[in-house]
């Protein structure tokens, strides 16, 4: 079961997260991502990063 959903992006070596508690900043680790409660408020984070970053909603289930 999906417990959380967060923004990701891809890199050459895996996914990057959008870390919270900073306007547009990236990290590896998805427990310092900022969390949402669903895909749309997820969906509408991305959609508000400049294009270049390419992100998407990603449910997450805690077990990564």
């Amino acid at each position: 079961m999906v417990s959380s959903v967060l923004v990701a992006r891809t890199k050459p070596d895996g996914l990057e997260y959008l870390l919270r508690a900073a306007p547009v900043a990236w990290t590896d680790a998805s427990d310092l991502a900022q969390h949402y409660q669903s895909v749309r408020d997820a969906t509408r984070a991305a959609l508000r990063l400049p294009s270049r970053f390419r992100a998407f909603a990603l449910p997450f289930t805690g077990d990564a």
